[in-house]
């Protein structure tokens, strides 16, 4: 789980966690319909939410959910909680390390 501690770091979050902790900035879960499917939401907002841009019948890409954390991260720098519904389903830790590596990289360049 270190390199969850190490993504909300470089994504400027507060958290990033499986935890519920009240209200979220962002939720990524799988939500089951009433007539039996399961549809993975990305929301910002439970209550209000957007059917058009938060409702995936395909789990959503790990650069999709990462975009989304970013938008978080720039309304509420440093201060968003992310809660994720299953780290290992929708932050994989192979990709997380992989964006992490390629983050670190392009840092490099850009301080050489």
């Amino acid at each position: 789980m270190n390199e969850i501690i190490k993504l909300a770091e470089l994504l400027n979050v507060a958290e990033i966690t499986e935890d519920w902790k009240g209200n979220p900035a962002l939720e990524i879960s799988q939500w089951h319909t009433a007539d039996g499917y399961e549809v993975h939401v990305v929301t910002n907002d439970a209550q209000q939410l957007n059917w058009e841009n938060d409702v995936y019948y395909y789990e959503p890409s790990f650069n999709e959910i990462i975009e989304r954390i970013k938008e978080c991260a720039s309304d509420e720098p440093g201060e968003a909680i992310i809660h994720v519904a299953d780290i290992d389903t929708y932050l994989p830790e192979y990709e997380v390390l992989d964006y992490i590596e390629q983050y670190e990289e392009e840092f490099k360049e850009m301080t050489r």
